[in-house]
C-alpha cells in the first residue's frame, strides 16, 4: 500500500493544495508485520477448516483497528497548541483491504469517503461460491448441492450473526440470497428498510468501487445483486445522498494495475478539492 500512499500524496501536492494530506498504510491482522500463524491466511483448499471465520474475522479487526487509529494518531502527529486539525478521514483497501473498506465506510461515520479496490460487499456469497469451487462436502453433501452450507461447520450461525451486524449486504440486505436456487426478489418492506440503514449509516459519503472484469477469487458476480439494488435504491431515492461509482476494468483479474490505481488516484484528489471548496481554509485530510 505504501507505493500507492506515496502517490496518492505526491499527486494532491502537485495541486499546490490549501490542505495537507497524510497516508496511513498499515498491514491487515495477521499479515505482513503482523503475522501470527500463516494457517488461518490460508484457504479451505489450502487445509484451513476455518477458511470462513478467519477471513471475515481478519479484515472486519482491520476495520475496528482503522476507527481506532483515527481515535488516536492526531495526539502524536499533532500535539501542540498550535497544532492542525484533521478534519476529514477516507479509506481505500486492496483486496482484503477492500472488503474491509465496506465495514469502515458502513460502521464509522468519521469516514466520508472510500475506495474499494476488488473488494466484496456481500461475504455470504462470495464464500458459498468459494465453498462450491472448493467442493466442501458442506456444500456437496445437499441436494439440492448449497442448501445446507449455510449454518454448516464451514459457516457457522455465529459467523452468521457477525456477518447480519457488519457486512453490506448482510447488514442492509438480508435473506436475498438463495444458495441452492433463485435469489428472491426483494420486497418493497426489505426496500424500505435498506433505504432507512443507507441514510443512518452512508448518507453524504462517497464510494468509489474498482473492479476486474475476469477477478476469479472475488468475482464482480459475488457483489453485484447487492450492487444493483443499491443502485436502484439510490436512483429511485436522491435524497439519500450517497455517491456511489462502480468501474469495471476490462481483462483485470484479482489484481490492481495502474489504470486502478490511477483511477482512485485522481478520484481521492477530486474529493479533497471538493472538500477544500466547502471548508474555505487548509485543514489536513487522512
Amino acid at each position: 500500500m505504501a507505493p500507492l500512499a506515496a502517490q496518492v500524496i505526491s499527486t494532491w501536492n502537485t495541486r499546490k493544495p490549501r490542505t495537507g494530506l497524510i497516508a496511513v498504510a498499515f498491514d491487515q491482522r495477521n499479515h505482513g508485520t503482523r503475522e501470527v500463524d500463516d494457517l488461518h491466511n490460508r484457504a479451505w483448499r489450502d487445509g484451513n477448516p476455518r477458511h470462513a471465520q478467519d477471513m471475515f474475522s481478519c479484515y472486519h479487526g482491520t476495520a475496528t483497528d482503522t476507527s481506532h487509529l483515527i481515535d488516536h494518531l492526531e495526539s502524536y502527529i499533532f500535539n501542540t497548541p498550535p497544532s492542525p486539525k484533521i478534519t476529514q478521514h477516507l479509506a481505500l483497501g486492496i483486496s482484503l483491504g477492500g472488503h474491509a473498506t465496506w465495514h469502515c465506510l458502513l460502521s464509522e461515520p468519521r469516514i466520508t469517503a472510500g475506495v474499494v479496490g476488488i473488494g466484496s460487499p456481500d461475504y455470504t456469497r462470495l464464500m458459498t461460491d468459494r465453498a462450491r469451487l472448493s467442493k466442501r462436502e458442506t456444500y456437496t453433501r445437499s441436494t439440492p448441492p448449497g442448501a445446507a452450507f449455510l449454518g454448516s461447520y464451514d459457516f457457522p450461525p455465529a459467523l452468521q450473526n457477525a456477518i447480519a451486524q457488519y457486512d453490506p449486504a448482510g447488514l442492509l440486505l438480508p435473506n436475498a440470497f438463495n444458495p441452492s436456487g433463485a435469489d428472491p426478489a426483494p420486497s418493497k418492506a426489505s426496500l424500505d428498510r435498506f433505504k432507512i440503514l443507507a441514510r443512518e449509516r452512508l448518507s453524504g459519503k462517497k464510494i468509489l468501487n474498482l473492479s476486474g472484469k475476469v477477478d476469479k477469487l472475488v468475482p464482480y458476480a459475488a457483489g453485484e445483486p447487492f450492487i444493483k439494488i443499491l443502485k436502484q435504491v439510490l436512483d429511485e431515492d436522491k435524497s439519500l445522498d450517497i455517491n456511489f461509482e462502480d468501474v469495471l476494468f476490462d481483462g483485470v483479474g484479482h489484481a490492481f494495475p495502474k489504470s486502478m490505481a490511477d483511477k482512485a488516484t485522481e478520484w481521492i484528489c477530486e474529493v479533497l478539492t471538493e472538500g477544500e471548496r466547502e471548508d474555505g481554509a487548509g485543514k489536513s485530510k487522512i
